[in-house]
C-alpha cells in the first residue's frame, strides 16, 4: 500500500506544471464575451458615422446629376425619382473627356517616371551610411513644404521661357519634380525594412548592385511601390493648381474643367456634377484594383 501511494506521488512530482497560457486557452466566459461586444458598439458606431460623412456627399452628388434641372433645388431630395441623363450627355458632348484623356495620360507618364526614380534614389538613401543623411532627407522633403503660389510665378516664366506652356511635357516635368520628395520618402521607408543581409547575400552570389536592386530588393519592396504609384497616380491626378497655370486647351485637366460650370448668373450643377463623378471614376477603380497592395504598403506589411 505504501509502495502504491510513493509511486503517485512520485508520478505527481514528475509531471511537468501546467503553463498559465494552457490554463487560460479555452471558451470565453459569455460574460466577457458579453462585455467585449458591448465595447466594439462605439467603435462600430464611429465607423458608420465616418462612412456616412464620406458616402453622403458622393450619393447627393451622384442624385443631382441624374435630375433634371427643374429640379435641381428641390428639397428634400427625391431618390427615387427616375434618372435624367441629359447632363452626362451634355459633358460628354464638350470638350470635356479630351481634358480626361489629358489627366489619365498625365498622370500614368508621372506615376511611371516618379516611382521609378523614387524607388532608385530611396534604395541608394536607404543604404547610405553617415551623418549628414537626415539632413539631405529633410532638404528632399523640403521642396514640398512651400505652398504652391510661391513657386507659380517662378515655373510660369521658365515654362514660358522654354516654349512649355500648355504642353504635355511642361506639365509632367513640373508633376515629376512637385512628387518626386514624397515618392523618395514612402520608398526609403519601404527599403529601409528589408534586412541590408539579404542584400549581402545577393552580392556574395555574384549579382551586381544594380542586379542585387532589381532581383531582390525591388520584388521584396513591391508593395511599397504599388502603394507609391496609387498615391502618386491619386495627387498627380487631383492637383489643379498648377494645371490652371501652365495649361490653356491642348494640355488642360480635367480638375481645371470644373470652374467652367460657374457662371455668371447661373451655375451648372448638373453638368458640373456629373463631369465630377466622371472625374472621380479612375483614381477609385485604380486604388481598388490596387487596395491589396495598397493596404499591405501603408501598413508595413501587416495586412496580407
Amino acid at each position: 500500500m505504501s509502495s502504491h501511494t510513493t509511486s503517485k506521488s512520485r508520478t505527481a512530482a514528475e509531471a511537468p506544471p501546467r503553463s498559465p497560457s494552457s490554463a487560460s486557452t479555452g471558451p470565453i466566459p459569455p460574460r466577457q464575451f458579453h462585455s467585449r461586444k458591448l465595447w466594439d458598439i462605439p467603435n462600430y458606431v464611429a465607423m458608420i458615422l465616418v462612412s456616412l460623412v464620406c458616402l453622403v456627399p458622393v450619393a447627393v452628388m451622384l442624385r443631382i446629376a441624374v435630375t433634371p434641372q427643374v429640379d435641381w433645388r428641390q428639397m428634400p431630395i427625391d431618390w427615387l425619382q427616375a434618372p435624367d441623363w441629359t447632363s452626362f450627355e451634355r459633358v460628354l458632348g464638350s470638350a470635356f473627356p479630351r481634358a480626361l484623356f489629358n489627366s489619365f495620360l498625365i498622370a500614368l507618364v508621372t506615376t511611371a517616371i516618379v516611382v521609378v526614380l523614387s524607388a532608385m534614389g530611396g534604395h541608394a538613401l536607404a543604404r547610405m551610411k553617415g551623418k549628414h543623411k537626415d539632413r539631405f532627407l529633410f532638404l528632399v522633403l523640403g521642396t514640398r513644404m512651400g505652398p504652391a503660389v510661391v513657386f507659380a510665378l517662378p515655373i510660369y516664366l521658365l515654362a514660358s521661357g522654354a516654349g512649355l506652356i500648355d504642353t504635355y511635357a511642361g506639365i509632367i516635368a513640373v508633376y515629376i519634380v512637385y512628387n518626386l520628395a514624397f515618392g523618395i520618402w514612402m520608398m526609403h521607408g519601404f527599403f529601409l525594412d528589408i534586412p541590408a543581409e539579404v542584400e549581402e547575400a545577393g552580392l556574395v552570389d555574384g549579382l551586381t548592385e544594380w542586379g542585387v536592386f532589381r532581383r531582390v530588393s525591388l520584388p521584396m519592396a513591391a508593395s511599397g511601390v504599388i502603394a507609391t504609384a496609387t498615391l502618386v497616380f491619386i495627387l498627380t491626378w487631383n492637383e489643379f493648381f498648377y494645371a490652371f497655370v501652365l495649361t490653356q486647351r491642348t494640355a488642360n485637366t480635367f480638375p481645371t474643367t470644373i470652374p467652367g460650370y460657374f457662371g455668371a448668373f447661373q451655375v451648372e450643377w448638373g453638368s458640373m456634377f456629373a463631369a465630377s463623378t466622371l472625374g472621380i471614376l479612375p483614381p477609385v477603380i485604380f486604388g481598388i484594383l490596387a487596395r491589396k497592395w495598397l493596404g499591405k504598403g501603408l501598413s508595413g506589411g501587416l495586412v496580407d
